[in-house]
Order: C-alpha cells, then sequence, then structure tokens
C-alpha cells in the first residue's frame, strides 16, 4: 500500500518524476506532424489566469483553445504555459 512507502522511497520517487531524462532518437515526416484548430474562443478567458468570462472557476488550457502555432514546440510551450497559468490560478 501507499502507506507503507518510506520517506527515501517517496524522495526516491519524486526524483524519478520530476528529473527525467531521456534522448530523442528522431522524428516523423512533415505529413504526421500535428495540431488542432479551432476551440474556445479566446476572448472568453481572461489571459491573466485562463478563467472563463462566463463559466466562473472554469479554467482552461492547450488546445481547447483556439489557438494553435507552427509545428516546432510553439504548441507544446502554449499548453505548459498556459496550464501553469490556469493551475496556479484554480489553486488561489
Amino acid at each position: 500500500p501507499v502507506s507503507d512507502i518510506t520517506a527515501g522511497e517517496r524522495e526516491r520517487i519524486a526524483r524519478i518524476l520530476t528529473d527525467w531524462r531521456f534522448s530523442v532518437r528522431g522524428t516523423k515526416s512533415w505529413p504526421s506532424a500535428q495540431v488542432t484548430a479551432g476551440g474556445i474562443n479566446t476572448r472568453e478567458i481572461d489571459d491573466n489566469t485562463m478563467e472563463s468570462f462566463l463559466v466562473k472557476g472554469l479554467y482552461f488550457a492547450g488546445e481547447i483553445m483556439d489557438v494553435d502555432g507552427l509545428c516546432g514546440g510553439f504548441n507544446l510551450q502554449w499548453a505548459w504555459s498556459s496550464g501553469f497559468i490556469a493551475g496556479r490560478s484554480a489553486a488561489v
């Protein structure tokens, strides 16, 4: 059971989850690259908190919003950044 995990084991698990290293060995071709388009209108979202103007307490992040960029990490960065803002705002 989780309650039996020692402090040392918890630290090891946390280290694995927060310091995960891996090597990229390749990518697929341009025809395999993807991003979704469309989604929640950004005019309906507070860009400082990612909270809906229409439904208090509802936060959005990533591709659920009508935001898409060129391939090359822009969409991933948007997902991470908007998720960070939404999560931080929802936790307050």
